[in-house]
């Protein structure tokens, strides 16, 4: 006991032989350079951590991590680290055996600089897929939502059931739905490999395992990252053109031509529906305070005005201009371009870029001697037009001239009416043009609508088609209200159906011949009879267009083949090209019925006439 206390005495003794404020030895308290200093457990001013005489030590350090977990989201604080654990559902298993991959997301107090993740984009069972890389990760994982949008029921890859254990680095447990086996290619690589699926929103996460298997463009994932820097500098650089105001074409003045004789026409204001007239009436606030109309006493012409709902609730007022200055005016002559003409000049193209004007015609002023055939009449008095509004005539042969005129001579841009598309056969290219286009536009005066343009896509909806690197395809909403049409009762019903479907005749062969029971039923003196045979030919016309194939964009530098055949009710042609594989890519299909003196034509003469 004696030599105990005397061991104890001698501790005490070395101890207050030490600093307290760093545990140093050889100085005093009063001389430590650590005096000032902050303990980064306890956060008290005085000592340095392993000097710290909290209790709660542990308790400190684990609250200072839920505190960064919690900060993560702010950028330049924090650097993330994705961590999540995978276990295979064994009784032998053990925390040794498990291996860490991104999934969730933690944060550490340091000020190093967030990063971004690599992704790349691969073909999952003919479907392009975005996935992040991560090396950490020994499988490749998918969501359940995402995997269930990407495919239709009859084409979704089989999810089979799987003992994979998955958790967070928290401990928390992720749901596995199942493994896939899905076909993947990649730069002419060809691979069957397995996808995880799991419950949640997180990202695809392409793993370890499907590294091993493909051979990545690595030059090409890392431009990708600068791609998305590059877009961010041209849009910085023109952030005027997307300011929320009403723009004004710079030196441009719209002119409606009228007759000298021409006797003016005044029409009474229509009544508006209650259920409009808030709207309406926030819209004539609107045209108002930005000058776009002024209020009159007088006028010797006057239309009453049409309220069209647009898609996001708010209303577009249009003069109904056919019962005045239409009628008495000269119109415009200046062709709106055809639909397969600009498609055309969308060749090559690999990414795509879509810029919607905002309030387009009223962007350009009218010139004073045409303001007087503009004016409305309307529930609150009349007003006219000092911009070009909606419902004149030659307001479409205008604006498209302007809009040809100010963007003619750029390459891989198209242009209809107020919507913008172009492209370029990479992404530099596209850059250096959408760079040119927004520049000519801020500098015309124009402004952009922000959140109904889209940047660098894969894939773009523009008049009616889906447009992408492989080509054109049907826009699957009109697609849908095809399909869900039901069988037409009446021949007005009929001539809508047909209408809409020949909308896509180019994706579909031998349209003419197929649907020849229900052109029938069109023909004059020919009574209504919907038979089993017009039922199939309906339910055809949907089968064909669910599985319409993809048209190839033109290029002049490929061979054309032409094939023509024809049938006793129609004939057909379809125009491909001839891809470097030597097969046939279809650029468009055309049909026709034939008329009465043709069906007494011979097959000879029927072949000739296709």
């Amino acid at each position: 006991m004696v030599a105990e206390g005397k061991e104890k005495r001698a501790d005490w003794k070395n101890r207050e032989s030490e600093c307290y404020q760093c545990h140093g030895k050889h100085h005093s308290a009063v001389e430590c350079r650590f005096k000032d200093a902050k303990c980064h457990i306890c956060g008290k001013i005085g000592h340095i951590a392993r000097a710290c005489r909290s209790k709660n030590k542990k308790k400190d350090e684990t609250s200072l991590k839920e505190r960064g977990a919690r900060q993560g989201g702010r950028q330049g604080r924090s650097h993330k680290s994705h961590k999540v654990c995978e276990k295979q559902d064994d009784d032998n298993s053990s925390d040794q055996d498990e291996e860490a991959f991104t999934l969730a997301c933690l944060s550490t107090e340091t000020s190093i600089q967030k990063v971004e993740p690599f992704e790349v984009k691969v073909e999952v069972n003919r479907k392009e897929v975005k996935f992040e890389i991560d090396t950490g990760c020994s499988v490749s994982l998918m969501n359940e939502n995402h995997f269930l949008e990407l495919w239709h029921k009859d084409s979704r890859p089989q999810i089979k059931e799987s003992k994979l254990s998955l958790k967070s680095y928290s401990g928390e447990k992720i749901t596995v739905v199942g493994v896939a086996q899905v076909e993947v290619s990649y730069a002419n690589q060809k691979k069957t490999l397995p996808l995880v699926v799991v419950k949640g929103t997180g990202p695809n996460l392409l793993g370890r395992g499907w590294l091993e298997e493909l051979k990545l463009k690595w030059d090409e994932i890392r431009h990708v990252k600068t791609e998305a820097q590059g877009l961010q500098e041209v849009l910085l650089r023109h952030e005027e053109v997307f300011k929320e105001e009403l723009g004004m074409l710079r030196g441009v003045h719209a002119t409606i031509r009228v007759s000298a004789d021409a006797h003016p026409k005044f029409y009474k204001p229509r009544s508006v529906p209650y259920a409009m007239r808030s709207k309406v009436e926030e819209e004539l606030e609107r045209l108002l305070k930005e000058d776009i109309i002024t209020p009159v006493k007088y006028a010797d012409w006057a239309a009453p005005i049409v309220p069209v709902l647009k898609p996001d609730g708010s209303v577009r007022i249009c003069g109904d201009y056919k019962l005045t200055v239409n009628n008495a005016s000269s119109l415009e002559q200046y062709p709106i371009p055809r639909v397969e003409d600009l498609f055309n000049a969308l060749t090559e193209g690999k990414q795509f870029t879509k810029l919607d004007l905002s309030h387009a015609y009223q962007q350009i002023v009218m010139d004073e001697d045409s303001k007087k055939y503009l004016t409305i009449n309307t529930h609150r008095g009349l007003f006219t037009y000092n911009r070009l509004p909606f419902g004149v005539s030659s307001a479409p042969a205008i604006f498209q001239r302007t809009m040809e005129s100010l963007l003619q001579g750029l390459p891989n841009v198209v242009v209809y009416l107020d919507d913008i598309l172009l492209t370029g056969s990479d992404t530099r290219g596209h850059l250096k043009t959408l760079d040119e286009v927004l520049k000519r536009l801020k500098e015309a005066g124009l402004r952009l609508h922000r959140s109904k343009c889209a940047f660098l896509q894969d894939q773009v909806e523009y008049l009616g088609h889906r447009i992408d690197a492989e080509g054109l395809h049907p826009v699957q909403s009109k697609v849908r209200a095809i399909e869900e049409a039901p069988p037409p009762t009446t021949v007005t019903e009929l001539k809508a159906f047909l209408g809409l479907l020949n909308y896509y005749n180019k994706f579909l062969p031998n349209l003419a011949t197929r649907l020849a029971p229900l052109h029938h039923l069109l023909r004059k003196g020919v009574p209504w009879r919907w038979n089993k045979e017009q039922q199939e030919a309906f339910s055809l016309a949907k089968q064909l267009l669910k599985s319409a194939k993809v048209l190839c964009h033109y290029s002049a530098d490929r061979d054309l083949v032409l094939a023509c055949d024809a049938s006793p009710y129609g004939v057909g042609a379809v125009l491909s090209h001839v891809m470097e594989d030597g097969s046939e890519r279809p650029l468009g299909f055309m049909s026709r019925t034939l008329t009465p003196a043709e069906k007494r034509y011979s097959q000879l003469d029927k072949k000739g006439l296709a």
